[in-house]
């Protein structure tokens, strides 16, 4: 068996993403994730970042051998280490990742550099077109993270599918994300302050979980039609710096339709105030389907099959006969692997086959083309948004053309 060692530039390491994808990156060597025929691909992190403390503490406490500041530096030890195939992995904030592309995006080699991205790809469609245009054009092997669809729970929930026959779901997601100004620590600072502030995030949780759009086509196709409503629910929240308070001004609450082609019928409740009820955690979805239901989130799954819980019979009801419901499910077993690790081992695999890779940078743009339809439907009170008129790639904005967002009154605060 051969080694391949495989150099992956993680561009912004020091970050919270860039940790996660650090971590990735290490899980897939030490547990020999990534295999093309005989042969092992061992990647190896190489870090940039631009701050060196900051750099010099992850590369300490995270074992972090190779890392550099200056793009060029690291560029020419990753083409040193292997000349043939070498991965650049954005995971910097997704506001400026368009401008830090186009820059960097000249400076590779496309015939040896794959492009790997976190999620969102951009703040918008428009800046995302941009990225992907100069992607395709440049002819480099490119995908981004959808790191959901690796998680176990929903892999079995994708496996089982066929047998479920689906009618309908529902999604709820979110968890209490306090303002931070009760003085309670566990409760302050759980997210970045970038996610309250349309200036820096370009978008609030409509953007930021835009995992709802590819969760919701790999598990029941196509989309149709969609809609929106959208809320603010906590106006003002203290900054991670403890001492700063945040006049928020993007969504932290949306409840979303969608309308698959195949006729079913998604709803879901995505929050930064919800209170967790669910044994599988932030993260539940419900299908209801011909041959059973199941319930599952990231970690987690049970089922019932069609018939096999007792009948509600209106007798029952009104008797005050206590039905354990909960008693007729069956819990499955389902393994963790780190899902990143999981997904990020798919891509250099694809990569090394010189394969084009399904979830790219042009299914990412779609999936932000669907989030610009849900910000326009949100805008205009729930209005539907028909498939026709949804951008995606390769179909361009109208020059002029900028973003709908909740601001300027549309943004609607539960008081």
């Amino acid at each position: 068996m051969a080694i391949i060692k495989l150099p992956v530039i993680i561009h912004g390491v020091t970050g919270r993403m860039g940790k996660i994808a650090l971590r990735a990156v290490q899980t897939i060597a030490a547990d020999e994730l990534a295999q093309v025929g005989d042969d092992l691909i061992k990647p190896v992190p190489v870090g940039l970042a631009r701050n060196a403390q900051k750099l010099e503490k992850i590369a300490t406490e995270k074992g972090l051998e190779h890392f550099y500041t200056d793009f060029a530096q690291a560029y020419q030890f990753a083409l040193t280490m292997n000349p043939r195939k070498q991965i650049y992995h954005n995971t910097i904030s997704t506001g400026i990742r368009r401008d830090v592309m186009l820059d960097i995006l000249p400076k590779m080699n496309p015939e040896t550099t794959a492009v790997y991205t976190e999620k969102p790809l951009a703040s918008g469609y428009a800046d995302g077109f941009a990225i992907v245009d100069a992607l395709e054009k440049g002819g480099f092997l490119h995908g981004v993270v959808h790191h959901m669809l690796a998680t176990p729970g929903v892999r079995k929930a994708l496996e089982l599918m066929p047998k479920i026959e689906p009618l309908s779901a529902t999604m709820a997601f979110g968890y209490e994300v306090g303002p931070g100004l009760s003085g309670n620590a566990d409760f302050s600072g759980q997210r970045p302050d970038f996610n309250w502030l349309f200036k820096e995030s370009g978008g609030g949780i409509i953007l930021d979980m835009c995992h709802e759009a590819y969760l919701s086509e790999a598990l029941f196709g196509e989309t149709e039609r969609l809609s929106a409503s959208a809320r603010l629910i906590v106006p003002q929240r203290m900054s991670t710096d403890g001492k700063t308070v945040i006049n928020c001004d993007v969504e932290d609450y949306a409840a979303l339709r969608r309308e698959h082609k195949n006729g079913l019928i998604n709803t879901s409740i995505w929050s930064w105030y919800r209170r967790v009820n669910s044994e599988f955690g932030p993260l539940e979805i419900t299908v209801e389907g011909r041959g059973g239901s199941i319930v599952f989130g990231l970690y987690g799954i049970k089922v019932q099959w069609k018939e096999t819980a007792p009948a509600n019979r209106w007798e029952r009801s009104v008797s005050g006969e206590k039905i354990e419901w909960r008693d007729y499910w069956e819990y499955l077993n389902v393994s963790y692997k780190d899902p990143f690790a999981l997904e990020l081992a798919d891509f250099l695999e694809s990569v090394i086959k010189e394969e084009k890779y399904p979830k790219d940078a042009v299914h990412a743009l779609n999936v932000l083309g669907e989030v610009e339809a849900l910000y326009e439907s949100a805008a205009a009170d729930g209005a539907t948004v028909e498939k026709n008129d949804i951008y995606y790639y390769p179909r361009p904005v109208p020059e002029g053309w900028s973003p709908e967002r909740l601001q300027n009154g549309k943004l609607k605060v539960v008081e």
